[in-house]
């Protein structure tokens, strides 16, 4: 049986909340739409530092405050900058 089958991989990345009143965390999700692979940096966020390679079609959840950026960046150039508030995830009640 030679069936081809395409999975999504997604990944979660909870940092350590260090609570102050003026930082609010938020569930943000960032999906790989291209065909190439990426590296993601959290960017303005002074208690997290991280940054992770995401694959092609890979979605990847996680918490960033309001003044949070994401860095994209393709063969070693950064390609984009998006505010996190972009990438919000809405749940619903």
């Amino acid at each position: 049986m030679n069936s081809q089958t395409t999975s999504r991989q997604t990944t979660f990345v909870s940092q350590p909340s260090q609570s102050t009143s003026n930082n609010h965390q938020s569930l943000c999700c960032y999906t790989n739409h291209t065909s190439h692979v990426q590296v993601i940096r959290l960017v303005n966020q002074s208690h997290t530092n991280w940054q992770r390679v995401i694959f092609p079609g890979e979605r990847f959840l996680f918490e960033a405050d309001s003044e949070s950026n994401l860095e994209i960046m393709v063969n070693e150039a950064v390609s984009s900058l998006v505010n996190c508030q972009k990438l919000l995830v809405k749940l619903e009640a």
